[in-house]
């Protein structure tokens, strides 16, 4: 059995799962890249994933497109990065309570809007709530691997690694991005440079919040049409983390969560074979704790941390 476990790990089936499972995550944490820049000090990721997968579907539910609920998605996390961006950047106030308050309201907010919306509790699920159309690849079809891991995947997939190299480009290749590094780094050398630091938080805070509000409308419309209380389950502290460990670099932060998005798809992939569920679900979360005690490690003993500017 050990070794059909192990083999089932490594199979394109698994590869597959987990890239579909990290394209929330890869989407999410390259906007969280330019969050984590400018040092904006906001956590709430989960609760701009959690709205964006509500109006993700609702958007859906009402045009019965799944890219104008996407667009809603987005709407929604421009919204709630506005309100942040009021209460932190103009009324001065304490940005990890106005994170820890966000996070906390979302599970309420989303399952009362479930209430009000579709009269319902646990979950909604209506072919009104219409999902990408998978895409297909032709030329893969001679290669059956390749074939079962590239194909028949949402545009969003494609999109998200699409996403996480122009993000590279911006932030390492362009004067903003240089100048929204040097905001990150010492925002006081910068502003007596002449930059404007509450811009580049704004214009990053911006980007994060339209970021995860899009990966958050992935869930509801990749193919299950549904959406349901607390949806994405810790996946927006995932995209945190992601964002963390990988220092804000777009290319380090899409392998970290590439890894969460692996580990995401052995909950689906190992509970055929009889393992408790409560071990399973475990699995992410131990993966975070296994990344994390492994880069406090190697910075230990490297006795200097990684800056993360060079690719």
């Amino acid at each position: 059995m050990f070794w059909d476990v192990i083999g089932t790990c490594l199979s394109p089936v698994a590869a597959a799962a987990a890239l579909r499972l990290s394209c929330p995550l890869i989407i999410g944490s390259t906007g969280g890249c330019f969050n984590e820049k400018t040092s904006t000090g906001n956590l709430a990721y989960e609760c701009f994933m959690l709205t964006g997968a509500f109006f993700g579907a609702y958007g859906s539910y009402l045009t019965g497109s799944p890219l104008m609920g996407s667009l809603l998605a987005i709407v929604s996390g421009l919204v709630l990065a506005a309100i942040y961006g009021v209460l932190v950047y103009h009324l001065n106030c304490n940005a990890i309570i106005v994170s820890v308050a966000y996070n906390s309201a979302a599970w309420a907010l989303t399952t009362l809007l479930l209430v009000v919306v579709w009269n319902t509790r646990g979950q909604f699920n209506d072919p009104s709530i219409v999902s990408y159309s998978n895409l297909e690849w032709a030329f893969l079809k001679p290669f059956p691997a390749l074939d079962m891991i590239f194909n028949y995947n949402i545009l969003m997939v494609y999109f998200a690694f699409a996403f996480t190299f122009i993000g590279y480009i911006v932030m390492y290749k362009t004067p903003f991005g240089l100048r929204l590094r040097g905001v990150g780094i010492n925002p006081d050398a910068a502003q007596a440079a002449g930059i404007n630091v509450r811009k580049y938080r704004w214009i990053c805070l911006i980007i994060m919040g339209a970021s995860m509000g899009l990966a958050g409308s992935y869930m509801p419309l990749c193919g299950m049409s549904l959406f349901s209380e607390n949806m994405t389950r810790g996946r927006g502290f995932l995209c945190l983390t992601s964002t963390l460990v990988g220092k804000g670099h777009p290319i380090r932060t899409m392998f970290v969560a590439l890894l969460f998005g692996y580990a995401n798809a052995m909950t689906l992939v190992l509970s055929t074979y009889g393992i408790p569920t409560q071990i399973i679900g475990m699995l992410p979360y131990v993966m975070v704790l296994i990344v994390l005690l492994s880069v406090g490690i190697k910075n230990y003993k490297g006795g200097a941390d990684i800056s993360g500017d060079t690719l």
